[in-house]
């Protein structure tokens, strides 16, 4: 017989376990939750130079602040030992005088944002979902066959298990699977023509908790805090290949030369690994008893860091409306509560995909008004508290 749940998350990773922890949260443990994760987590247990890292914005700390553990802690009082905070943004342009800085202090705050690393992360998220009772966390598998009737959505896993839900999340990224079933299209809104590599980085001087965002003329640098003053490295190029086969040295030049020498010599890096940008944006982001949220719904370029904590409004949005209908026996999985979510959601998102890809086409747009106009504008940013805090509210999170 098929195994019955209120809500099934396919994927299992940062989005679709918190998701589950915010559902147990508001529904004080009564919804039965299943998460399908396919890579087992041996896979993802890597550390230092060979980890890769997230960063999460002040908002979306807050957010994690409020989603309460079966021990009465929060999720976020739990990450304390394993964040790195930033404390100061330093933003500047490739070749030109625009420069701006965010401190911490001067939105009286104790860090503008925090960097963890997704090993350590997932450990977390994984010790707390083992101990609710309500939560499976099904890994490794995955789904094999879906059918959807209108009261029920039924499911076969790989290995053989069946399970039947009233609602389907779609937490399982840029390639879904359940976009990909119910006809979802994750369409290509703009292609970059970018690639970014990512590595963590030792630099010779202490980053003293700065994150450092540098434009240039292929695409933006970014260089973000860790502990054992490591830094990991998201850097934008029109042509990744011949970076990726330099040695370690030669690699850090280039990237010396295009960075600078704000924190002095960078001395080591780890493994480089490389993925393509592009805008993406699901056609649908819910039918009836099926949800899409996090990447499967919306994949940004990584400029400002937007992508993951656009993601977590997601999930504590969809948490909140489905708990809602949960606790009041409403049927969540029903579509006018699921367009309670969309409605919800739309503006923020768009919002946010229209300021990270202007933000690309700016600073990539190399006629001389443009150069000049967007560093009379860093300029001015840096001269006004008053711009700072406006441009600071969305990027930070406080929507």
């Amino acid at each position: 017989m098929p195994i019955m749940y209120d809500v099934v998350i396919n994927g299992g990773a940062m989005t679709g376990s918190t998701l589950a922890l915010a559902l147990t949260h508001l529904t004080q443990g009564k919804c039965r939750i299943a998460i399908i994760e396919k890579q087992s987590p041996s896979l993802h247990q890597h550390s230092g130079f060979d980890s890769r890292c997230i960063a999460l914005s002040d908002g979306t700390c807050q957010r994690l602040d409020q989603i309460q553990l079966p021990h009465g802690q929060s999720l976020w009082s739990q990450m304390q030992p394993i964040i790195t905070p930033i404390q100061h943004i330093h933003v500047s342009d490739k070749g030109h005088f625009g420069l701006v800085e965010f401190h911490a202090k001067e939105f009286n705050l104790p860090q503008l944002g925090v960097v963890v690393e997704l090993s350590a992360m997932g450990n977390l998220l994984l010790q707390q979902i083992q101990r609710c009772p309500n939560i499976d966390y099904i890994c490794p598998d995955e789904i094999q066959q879906i059918e959807r009737t209108k009261q029920i959505v039924h499911i076969t896993l790989k290995n053989g298990r069946r399970l039947t839900t009233s609602l389907l999340v779609g937490a399982d990224g840029a390639n879904s699977k359940i976009a990909h079933t119910f006809n979802m299209t994750q369409d290509i809104i703009r292609q970059y023509g970018q690639t970014a590599i990512i590595a963590n980085i030792q630099p010779q001087q202490a980053h003293l908790g700065r994150a450092f965002e540098r434009f240039t003329d292929e695409g933006p640098i970014a260089l973000l805090p860790m502990a054992n003053n490591l830094m990991t490295l998201v850097w934008c190029v029109k042509q990744a290949e011949p970076l990726l086969h330099l040695s370690d040295a030669a690699f850090l030049s280039q990237l010396q030369q295009r960075f600078g020498w704000r924190l002095g010599k960078l001395q080591q890096c780890g493994p480089r690994v490389a993925y393509p940008l592009h805008l993406t944006k699901a056609s649908h982001s819910i039918q009836p008893r099926v949800v899409l949220i996090g990447n499967a719904a919306q994949t940004l370029h990584p400029i400002a860091g937007q992508g993951f904590n656009l993601g977590i409004r997601d999930v504590l949005n969809l948490a909140k409306i489905v708990s809602d209908a949960f606790m009041q026996q409403q049927d969540w999985g029903e579509y006018k509560v699921l367009q309670r979510y969309a409605m919800k959601r739309t503006a923020d998102q768009q919002s946010i995909i229209n300021l990270t890809d202007g933000l690309v086409s700016l600073f990539s747009n190399h006629l001389l008004p443009m150069q000049i106009g967007r560093n009379l504008g860093l300029i001015t940013l840096a001269q006004s508290q008053l711009l700072r805090q406006y441009f600071a509210k969305p990027t930070l999170g406080w929507i």
